[in-house]
């Protein structure tokens, strides 16, 4: 499934849109996420092109392991502001750590003691990482909400959900019941990064790596593998710095995260 959302998806990812305000560098905890202020980092009017979109956010998580996510936008005009958080479940219980990253800043605040927003308004792109949290938490959910230009720029709501999954060989000997993607290491990186993936079966595989805007820049495996634990190291000397989607494929089932090249 694609991760990375277009428009203003309000009827399919949120039952309802409240009317909320124009949206401030220094607005906090209007994430839209239980016990949050609300939605204050997006506007209600909606009257320009483009569309924010968030990409690395996994469709299943691995307990302890960090993503390196990326928000940027589809067209129209800058991102003016926009807060998030990440919730157990359908709960107001923070799942995991958020930590900032570029052109991003944690904060804490009323309802929401764990949020992600930009340094400062109009920006293209930014990143942060979440660090899953531990064993047992079950499914959690990431929240953003955000405004492009002025107070009558086109908003964006999301709601992302990510299921835990089991990782590498427990007691009684089974593998995990799907495919894994693990944290690359180093991340960020330079020049090189490992990738870890599991699989719970043998079968055909393909890792690919891919850019904000979705397009594939490179294919580091694609072919049959046994059941177990792999690792692939991708050479990115010669791309720019910048997020990139690794994205695995195994029998129909994708999972994928960021990674980070820093020069």
């Amino acid at each position: 499934m694609n991760r990375i959302i277009f428009g203003v998806m309000a009827a399919v990812l949120a039952s309802a849109m409240a009317s909320i305000s124009y949206g401030h560098a220094v607005y906090t905890g209007y994430s839209g996420a239980p016990g949050s202020r609300g939605r204050c980092a997006s506007s209600c009017h909606g009257t320009s092109g483009g569309a924010i979109q968030i990409s690395g956010f996994p469709d299943q998580y691995v307990p302890g392991q960090a993503y390196t996510v990326a928000i940027s936008h589809n067209g129209g005009n800058t991102i003016r502001q926009f807060n998030g958080s990440c919730r157990i479940g359908s709960g107001s219980q923070n799942a995991g750590v958020i930590t900032a990253g570029t052109r991003t800043a944690t904060y804490s605040a009323t309802g929401e003691t764990n949020g992600i927003h930009l340094t400062a308004t109009n920006q293209d792109d930014g990143t942060f990482t979440w660090t899953a949290p531990p064993s047992g938490a079950g499914n959690v959910t990431l929240y953003i909400a955000g405004l492009q230009g002025g107070q009558n720029g086109q908003n964006t709501e999301i709601m992302l959900t990510a299921s835990e999954v089991v990782t590498g060989v427990d007691e009684t000997g089974r593998l995990p019941e799907m495919p894994v993607l693990m944290t690359n290491f180093p991340n960020p990186f330079n020049a090189s990064t490992r990738i870890r993936f599991t699989t719970p079966v043998a079968g055909p595989v393909s890792l690919e790596i891919f850019d904000l805007l979705g397009h594939r820049i490179n294919t580091l495996l694609e072919g049959f593998v046994e059941s177990g634990e792999h690792f692939v190291t991708w050479e990115a000397s010669r791309y720019p710095s910048g997020v990139y989607i690794c994205e695995l494929k195994l029998n129909g089932s994708v999972t994928k995260h960021g990674i980070t090249l820093l020069k």
